[in-house]
């Protein structure tokens, strides 16, 4: 070959010659690298099992492929917000999750895969006019049980004045609160003990004759949320200067770019 017919530059290896593969690690060459987070969990894993107790639980950022599958399940009856975690947690089963750490992790997870910003649009209870505000959620105050906390929990019926160990709610128990209704039903699947009595069946026909007073007792207890992330934030309208505490809004835009 002539001097005039060597080609300049370097030469592309043919197609034939580069895998699939190769060029696929080639586009993707500058894709992250995903990383798992430790995360410290308001119960501080007081009440967990974990598969593996030498690690921490993870939580990673989510993936197109995890938003795929959270918008493929919304026409499902499935809950999307579990399926998500369960995705993007490690070290721990999903349904065994306490509630306040289920709602911590949900929160983490949005500020890691979006940023801490979250934008929303709130109608303003007094003028109904729409603000659009903006949180931080990693400024969302977190309160961790204390050392000595315990489950089941024990309170004294203030009617009966009987000890009655309540435990905490997990993900797996959620279906129980589906309604108002089927939550009073099932109340009794919540006491370990009642009186130093374990017998179920003695328990739910206790449970049933309650005084009102000491059924909302119980209720309290399962329904405590002195622990967990506080998602109470200030609401001041741009339009009539109503001030007001109000829920965080969460709405189907949480777990979108905002």
């Amino acid at each position: 070959m002539s001097e005039e017919q060597k080609p300049k530059g370097p030469v592309k290896p043919k197609l034939s010659d580069v895998s699939e593969q190769d060029i696929i690690n080639k586009l993707l060459g500058n894709l992250p690298s995903v990383t798992e987070v430790p995360v410290e969990l308001p119960s501080k894993n007081k009440f967990y099992s974990l598969p593996d107790p030498t690690k921490p639980i993870t939580l990673r950022a989510m993936t197109f492929e995890d938003e795929k599958a959270m918008m493929s399940n919304k026409n499902v009856n499935i809950d999307v917000l579990n399926k998500l975690l369960s995705r993007c947690v490690s070290n721990i089963g999903i349904e065994h999750l306490l509630q306040m750490d289920k709602l911590y992790l949900i929160m983490k997870l949005r500020e890691l895969s979006y940023g801490e910003d979250y934008n929303a649009t709130i109608n303003c209870p007094n003028c109904k006019k729409d603000n659009d505000v903006s949180f931080k959620v990693s400024q969302l105050p977190v309160t961790y049980l204390e050392d000595d906390a315990t489950d089941p929990v024990e309170i004294t019926l203030p009617i009966l004045d009987k000890k009655v160990k309540v435990r905490r709610p997990r993900v797996a128990d959620e279906n129980y609160f589906s309604n108002a209704e089927y939550a009073l039903t099932n109340l009794w699947r919540f006491i370990e003990e009642i009186g130093g009595y374990t017998q179920k069946t003695v328990i739910s026909k206790v449970i049933s004759q309650l005084p009102l007073k000491d059924a909302h007792a119980v209720v309290e207890a399962l329904s405590a949320s002195d622990y967990g992330v506080n998602t109470k934030v200030r609401f001041v309208c741009d339009y009539c200067g109503n001030n007001e505490i109000m829920e965080l809004p969460i709405t189907a835009d949480f777990f979108t770019e905002s």
